[in-house]
């Protein structure tokens, strides 16, 4: 088996991922990752309601503000809601002298967020339509271990969206 320039470039960047992760700790890299995505999901759920409350509050007649306003201030209530959290969580995990295993499940962590985004990067270029993706994922390793995989997720997601 020989190894491509593509996998040489998906290993490096899941040793960074794995790095970063072991020195981040698994309860920040995770409450990180976490207060983004909450922050974002609970401005594009309630930034229509936040909108209308802003706008029986103020008197404001302008359709779009007030909604911009919502969304702004839901993503950061909710972010700094949960970095207070993670920093809750970081100093318990501290106090009880448990850094080593938060270390260790940052590895592990950051282990399954690379393949996650090499799994990313592999749907993205064997879907776009600019080039033959099969020359260049063809040898490589990672291609042959997580494209099928990849299908498996891709048809499901399509599945649960068409009933929708």
């Amino acid at each position: 088996m020989s190894i491509t320039v593509i996998d040489i470039i998906f290993a490096a960047l899941i040793l960074i991922l794995i790095i970063r992760c072991a020195l981040k700790g698994f309860v920040e890299e995770f409450m990180s990752m976490a207060s983004v995505v909450l922050g974002i999901l609970a401005a594009v759920f309630f930034y229509k309601n936040g909108g209308q409350f802003i706008r029986s509050k103020f008197g404001m007649e302008i359709q779009v503000i007030p909604e911009l306003i919502a969304f702004i201030a839901l993503f950061l209530i909710v972010f700094i809601v949960v970095k207070f959290v993670e920093y809750l969580l970081r100093d318990i995990v501290n106090r009880i002298n448990l850094t080593g295993i938060d270390r260790i499940l940052g590895v592990v962590f950051g282990l399954l967020e690379g393949v996650v985004l090499v799994s990313l990067v592999l749907l993205i270029i064997s879907i776009q339509p600019l080039f033959d993706p099969l020359p260049l994922l063809e040898h490589s390793f990672f291609a042959r271990l997580l494209l099928p995989l990849i299908g498996v997720v891709q048809r499901s997601v399509f599945t649960v969206l068409a009933a929708v």
